[in-house]
């Protein structure tokens, strides 16, 4: 199985992933009217500035091309399609929700972490809500490889974050 590509991710390493994804990058570079070459250490974000293009829309082509879409839109869900953002999932609807507030910890300067994993140690079906002033996104990862799914949207500067184990 492919591994999604980032914009820290080197031309180099996604190359060796995926060979084909070199055509992807050249459409965009011949439509900004650059010839482009891969480097060692040259990282997509950087071909993007190079290119004066999004870096979400360069993330989209290459993750397309090497049929990886789903897992940049689990890594970032700010990029899905304006359509597909309201989409909540069924067990948002399903089970009860333990809500979490951690922004008072972080005003104390006090890392929710601990308090964040302690919860999804004692959730047993339920869905931990954390509400939160930024978008928790490395917890995406972490707790993803413990079997959890996660929703999460903005709501006048406030994040809504929420975990399921599935």
């Amino acid at each position: 199985m492919n591994k999604s590509f980032f914009d820290e991710d080197t031309v180099f390493g996604v190359l060796k992933q995926n060979a084909e994804i070199l055509s992807a990058i050249n459409e965009v570079s011949k439509a900004k009217g650059f010839s482009f070459e891969p480097g060692d250490d040259i990282t997509l974000l950087d071909i993007a500035k190079i290119l004066g293009v999004d870096k979400n829309d360069l993330l989209l082509i290459v993750n397309e091309k090497n049929g990886t879409v789903d897992e940049l839109f689990k890594a970032y869900p700010q990029m899905l399609p304006k359509e597909q953002k309201n989409n909540e999932p069924k067990w948002l609807d399903d089970n009860e929700i333990l809500d979490l507030d951690v922004r008072q910890s972080l005003a104390n300067g006090v890392d929710p972490f601990g308090m964040i994993m302690q919860n999804i140690a004692q959730l047993n079906g339920k869905v931990l809500h954390i509400i939160n002033t930024f978008e928790t996104a490395p917890l995406y990862s972490v707790l993803g490889k413990q079997g959890f799914e996660h929703y999460s949207k903005k709501e006048n500067d406030i994040w809504h974050i929420y975990f399921y184990k599935v």
